[in-house]
């Protein structure tokens, strides 16, 4: 015989809330979290609220492939790379853009900034900016002193590395003041460009054969005085096949070197040499030494980036299931004084799946794998290298993306994947949180946002302050309104932004016993704003699709945003509660939807309660 059951009020608080979980079905998520909140963001003290907004600044002919800024003589730069042409833009919305350059490739590019420079790989060609113009490095590329102390016949001693990005090199004689020919040493040259004889550059008295590969001087030039150097230097260019392209077709790129310094770049993404990269000399990003080059792993796998780990670099590589994905750059100075960067495996199993899938938090260093974001990491008991998930809480969501053309970066605590016009968001502002008790792997709260159709993005700082722009497949560049005060910061180029957040399809503890919400005595409590308001919908275990409940504002005084067709009074800037009066009848479970959707309005959700009473044991 069924028990009787008491009808006494029972109430259900919903607050403290986290973030998103799309890990599990919508009745079986933690109170504190939503199954469903697009557009929301924890605010300082971790409530949800509505994200900003963004808004167009410039549209240019193209998509856009990167956008870059960089500090000459005190004022920023940016420039956009859209379509095939590389601009500087002026977000002053009055001075129009200035073309830099043109030809490059319509594919997304990266950039670094070394050496007073801003050095931008394209997969075709390098190029440098150096605050006035752009031109291609190859152009002023270091022709390296390869030979000295080498005598007119030939021998000598080896110094300098051939340039990967030019022919050019020069040689340094040591005159025996009876030769008349010189010997280089490659034969078949493209031409000889100069030639000095103490420290003066002769226009003539000199031919050169190319073919053999010598210069011959009309006059002996004299020897020089007991114990003085090398007085003859010929600069000549031999092109190596190839060689160019080594450099050139690079599309991923960092500054390291020694001791974790910033005075070398480090090159790779070239598709003809996939698991190779490159490394500039000192402080020189116009010459890569032919022997600075590394092999790292099998040619299966691609090296696809990079991330500082302390004194060390991790070189990033896609994930065949079988080799390490993750290896490990040292960088010291031999008894020469030459650089040397050694490199060893460190792990498997955290392969990256895109070339601008890379961000942090702290100083936690992230990757978009084909699992999840993966944090590099030291085992606390062993102190061996292991990777750990930290998006546990979207990964269903968010591997159902195409992730090779996913962007990220590090934004405001935060670690932000744009992907599909759809942005994951890993808090690290928030408290961690476990999968499991005894799992010493935690994972980051995380949010989701929708209507952004980023196909670039730039973190920008300038006076302590982070701005965020991103660049669009249709040739738009855009900001995040996080510079504009009070209401207008929430719209989408003008467009209303739908945030939600969604509790979880709640069975009160017991799923066979029939629920009624009173009519009475059910509120969400909202964050004040100058104009806020929310809808409230329902959904119980009868419903296919949720309807509307309840509908309120919540509008704090003020003359600047004064609407006279909902004129409010209120000048407490305290929460609020919008009631929802609305009995519902015999359910076994209830979702309750908060929602705003309005253009130029706040919204935050502080709390939810609603008060109810259990009936009879369900049937089914």
């Amino acid at each position: 015989m069924a028990r009787k059951q008491g009808a006494a009020i029972r109430t259900k608080k919903y607050e403290r809330f986290r973030g998103v979980d799309f890990t599990t079905d919508p009745a079986l998520v933690d109170d504190a979290r939503s199954p469903w909140a697009p557009n929301m963001v924890a605010d300082m003290g971790g409530m949800p609220e509505k994200r900003p907004g963004w808004r167009t600044l410039q549209t240019f002919d193209g998509r856009v492939n990167g956008l870059f800024d960089a500090v000459f003589d005190g004022t920023a730069h940016r420039l956009v790379h859209a379509g095939t042409k590389l601009w500087r833009w002026y977000e002053d919305g009055g001075t129009p853009p200035a073309l830099l350059a043109e030809h490059l490739p319509d594919a997304r590019s990266m950039a670094v900034y070394m050496g007073g420079m801003l050095w931008l790989f394209t997969g075709d060609g390098l190029y440098c900016y150096d605050g006035i113009a752009v031109r291609d490095a190859a152009e002023d590329a270091y022709a390296p002193l390869t030979v000295i102390a080498r005598t007119p016949a030939g021998g000598g001693v080896s110094y300098e590395a051939v340039n990967l990005l030019t022919g050019a090199q020069r040689v340094s004689f040591l005159a025996d003041g009876s030769s008349t020919v010189y010997v280089l040493p490659c034969e078949g040259l493209d031409s000889v460009d100069a030639v000095e004889v103490n420290g003066e550059r002769l226009t003539a008295g000199w031919s050169a054969d190319l073919t053999a590969g010598n210069v011959t001087f009309a006059a002996a030039p004299a020897a020089p005085a007991a114990g003085a150097e090398d007085n003859v230097v010929i600069t000549f260019t031999k092109t190596v096949p190839g060689y160019a392209g080594r450099i050139g077709r690079c599309r991923a790129a960092i500054v390291w070197g020694v001791g974790a310094a910033s005075d070398r770049i480090v090159a790779t993404g070239n598709p003809d040499y996939p698991n190779y990269d490159f490394i500039c000399a000192y402080a020189n990003g116009g010459y890569w030494p032919d022997t600075s080059y590394a092999v790292i792993g099998t040619d299966e796998t691609a090296v696809m980036g990079y991330r500082r780990l302390g004194e060390y670099l991790a070189v990033i590589k896609e994930d065949n299931g079988q080799d390490s994905t993750v290896f490990l750059r040292s960088g010291a100075l031999d008894d020469d004084g030459e650089a040397r960067f050694p490199v060893k495996p460190c792990l498997a199993g955290a392969g990256a799946v895109s070339r601008f899938g890379f961000g942090s938090i702290g100083d936690e260093q992230l990757l978009l794998t084909g699992s999840g974001v993966y944090a590099l990491t030291t085992n606390s008991l062993t102190a061996e290298r292991i990777a750990q998930n930290r998006s546990f809480r979207v990964d269903p969501k968010l591997l159902s993306e195409d992730l090779s053309e996913a962007v990220s970066c590090s934004y405001n605590g935060a670690y932000l994947i744009f992907v599909g016009g759809r942005v994951y968001g890993l808090d690290g502002r928030q408290s961690r949180s476990y999968q499991s008790r005894g799992d010493m792997s935690f994972v980051y709260e995380c949010f989701y946002w929708e209507n952004v159709p980023a196909r670039c993005v730039l973190r920008h700082m300038e006076n302590g302050r982070e701005s965020l722009y991103f660049g669009t497949a249709d040739g738009r560049v855009c900001r995040f309104n996080t510079d504009i005060e009070g209401m207008a910061r929430y719209n989408d180029d003008g467009a209303a932004i739908e945030a939600v957040w969604s509790t979880r399809a709640d069975d009160d503890g017991d799923p066979m016993v029939y629920k009624t919400l009173l009519k009475h005595g059910n509120a969400v409590t909202i964050k004040p704003y100058a104009c806020s308001g929310a809808k409230i919908f329902f959904r119980t275990d009868r419903d296919a699709v949720a309807w509307q409940a309840a509908e309120g504002t919540m509008d704090i005084f003020s003359w600047e945003t004064i609407d006279f067709s909902r004129v409010a009074f209120n000048t407490n800037d305290g929460p609020s509660e919008i009631a929802f009066r609305h009995a519902v009848k015999k359910y076994k479970r209830l979702q309750i939807l908060v929602k705003n959707d309005a253009v130029n309005e706040g919204f935050g959700v502080y709390a939810i309660v609603k008060h109810y009473a259990a009936g009879k044991f369900a049937r089914e």
